[in-house]
């Protein structure tokens, strides 16, 4: 009878694994891949202690950043705005809604300008953009207001 062998690994996994970390963040993604975010803090917890980790913790920004993919759909929304000649900021506000904000067409206007300017330097992020406004522009139909159209459509898409 032949001998079972194990399946050769394969030559990607090979140079993974003699390749070395370059920087923290290499080492930081290859840790969690690994072992897992639970097990990294553990760790941390352990070799530091939780106060730094605390202390670390409190010197950052509480406000998650925003990805690539929030910028492009809030971009693929003044895309469309302006296809239909409609103002951005107003047609933001009629989907996410007020919000109990004091000037909430001003705060959209922001995060809209913060949008363009993050996909001045990420060209696959304002392709998705203008790709996912020619979709909405495919599949609108006949309804002819755009508010109630995109709110129903981007129900699911986190704009905050």
């Amino acid at each position: 009878m032949p001998e079972k062998r194990s399946a050769p690994r394969s030559p990607t996994k090979l140079k993974i694994l003699e390749e070395k970390p370059e920087t923290t963040e290499d080492l930081v993604v290859l840790a969690v891949e690994k072992g897992g975010l639970e097990e990294v803090v553990q760790l941390l917890r352990d070799w530091c202690g939780s106060k730094e980790i605390r202390k670390c913790l409190n010197k950052l920004n509480h406000r998650d950043p925003k990805d690539r993919f929030t910028h492009a759909r809030r971009h693929a929304v003044e895309i469309y705005a302006k296809r239909h000649v409609l103002t951005p900021a107003n047609l933001m506000v009629e989907i996410v809604g007020e919000q109990g904000r004091k000037d909430p067409r001003g705060a959209e206007r922001h995060k809209l300008r913060e949008a363009r300017i993050f996909l001045e330097n990420d060209e696959a992020a304002l392709t998705g953009a203008k790709s996912l406004a020619d979709h909405w522009e495919k599949n609108r139909g006949t309804s002819s207001n755009h508010g109630a159209y995109l709110k129903k459509i981007t129900k699911g898409f986190p704009f905050a």
